[in-house]
Parts: C-alpha cells; structure tokens; sequence
C-alpha cells in the first residue's frame, strides 16, 4: 500500500513538474515551428528569465507567478531584438531557410550563449540563489500537494492553451501559421514576413522568460549562471519527444519527461533520472521520428 502510494505521489509530482517544463520548452518549440531555427541560446533566457524573477522578488517583493507577466514583457522586446540582431538578414527575401542559413543561425546563437553565460558569471556571480515562495500545501487524502507547484502548473497550462488559441483563433495567429507553412504564399496575400517572422520570435522568447520565472518555484536555491545547460537540452528532448511545430506536442513532450525524471529519481538518483529522460529520445527517433503527438 505504502509503495501505491508512493508512486501516485510521484506521478503527481512528475505532472506537475512536467507542466512547468512544458511551457520552458514552449517558447524553443514556436520559435523552431515557425521560423525554422533552433535556438542554441534557448538555456540562457531561461536563465534570464529566473533572474528577473529574483531580482523582482528581491526588490520589488513579487511572486513567480507576478513576476512571468513582467518576464514575457522583457521577452517580448529581446524576442524582437534578437531577431532583427541574429535571423533577419538569413531569413529575408528566401522561401525556406538554406543549410547556410542554418549554420549562421547556429553559430551566432551558439556565440551569444557563451556571451550571456559569461556575462551573467561577471555581473550576478556564479554562487546560486533562488526565490522563497511557499505559500503553503493542499492535502488530497494522503497526497500533500505544495501550492506553489500547483499554481504553477495550472498557470503553465495557462500560457500552452493561450498560445494555441492565439495561433488557432485569431487573424494574426493564422499569419504566422501560413508563414510557417508557406512564405512566399504569405506574403502574396500581403503579409510582411519580417513582420510575421519577428512576431513568432518575440512571443517564442516571452513564453521561455515566462517559464524562467516560473521554474523559480521548482528551483529554491538553484538560480544561477549555467542552469541553461540542463534546461536547453531538456527543452530540446521536449520539443523532439512531442514533434517541432506542434502546440500540443510541448505539453505532452514535458508531461512524459515530467513523470519520467520523478518517477525514476524516486527509485535511483537525480542523475540516472535525467539520463533516462535523455534516453527515451532514441527509441522516439527511431520509431517516431515526427514525435508523439499527431497533427
């Protein structure tokens, strides 16, 4: 009974964290769906992201949960800088993005990773701090859920169905859709593809500071410098596990690693845990190579 028990509780906590990973990789999935580019400096906005929710905790008192709103603002300007600064002379004036494109893409971001990660060394240290945020637990039978988590979650899957609403339901969201599908056909119906492409962007990178805010909840004391390079390559797994360009693909991608990483970790180490997350990618690849999620 005790061991049922632990794994329903594990499973709890593997959704919960699933869904705070879920919308971490959002951001990298809209930005890879749409513009075709994958974005090597993804782990570093993540960081920025959870800085600024420190910051604003420490300064300004505010919660992770206040702090995502302001976090997707900054993302939005840095998501439209980034693009005109890093994509635009590769995208503009092509139909798909070429093997060159690809590469330049690659390295710049690859080069602006190492640029942030070592600016925030210099400037924020590189000792770890974190955002004390406990507002309590909710008991379910034997099951005690912490709140932050659960706000956190459900906040998470806020931001997924926004994002799916606003791409399925709106004039500007079926733009970007067509860009993704056609360039050249969006722009013979008269939309400006700098414009579309640079609007994908900029709501791709304030989706990721979003989550950065709210990753705070999940890591107390482990804001620090070079938390990117766990959280980039498990933004990469989600995307892969759930299928590029899928909306949905994001939620179910985090919600298998979620369980996954919980799960194992109850039974081993932290450390197998993330190796077998990593691990299930191969099997995905080979058989799924289009990910979990249909279209």
């Amino acid at each position: 009974m005790v061991a049922a028990e632990l794994i329903v509780a594990d499973l709890a906590f593997g959704l919960m964290l699933g869904c705070v990973f879920s919308v971490v990789a959002h951001g990298l999935n809209m930005i890879w769906g749409v513009v075709k580019v994958v974005n090597i400096a993804h782990g570093e906005f993540i960081m920025l992201g959870a800085y600024g929710a420190y910051f604003l905790n420490l300064f300004a008192g505010l919660t992770p949960l206040e702090t995502a709103p302001v976090d997707a603002a900054i993302g939005l300007l840095v998501g439209y800088a980034f693009y005109y600064a890093f994509l635009h002379r590769e995208l503009r004036n092509k139909e798909t993005i070429t093997l060159q494109s690809e590469m330049v893409t690659l390295v710049a971001t690859f080069g602006l990773s190492l640029f942030i990660s070592n600016l925030a060394i210099i400037l924020f240290t590189g000792n770890p701090v974190g955002v004390n945020y406990s507002p309590g637990t909710l008991q379910f039978g034997y099951l005690h859920v912490p709140i932050a988590a659960l706000y956190v979650a459900i906040l998470s899957v806020l931001i997924i169905t926004g994002t799916w609403l606003f791409l399925e339901r709106t004039f500007i969201g079926s733009t970007i859709r067509a860009y993704a599908q056609d360039v050249t056909a969006t722009e013979l119906v008269g939309a400006n593809p700098a414009k579309v492409a640079s609007l994908a962007t900029a709501l791709g990178f304030a989706v990721t500071m979003a989550g950065g805010a709210l990753l705070t909840v999940w890591i107390p004391v482990g804001i620090n410098p070079l938390m990117g390079a766990l959280y980039a390559p498990i933004s990469f797994v989600i995307v892969v596990l759930g299928g590029p360009g899928k909306m949905w693909g994001s939620l179910v991608g985090g919600l298998t690693l979620g369980v996954v990483i919980d799960v194992v970790q109850a039974f081993t180490t932290v450390e197998i845990a993330y190796a077998a997350a990593f691990l299930i990618l191969i099997p995905v690849l080979v058989f799924r190579p289009e990910g979990l999620l249909k279209r």
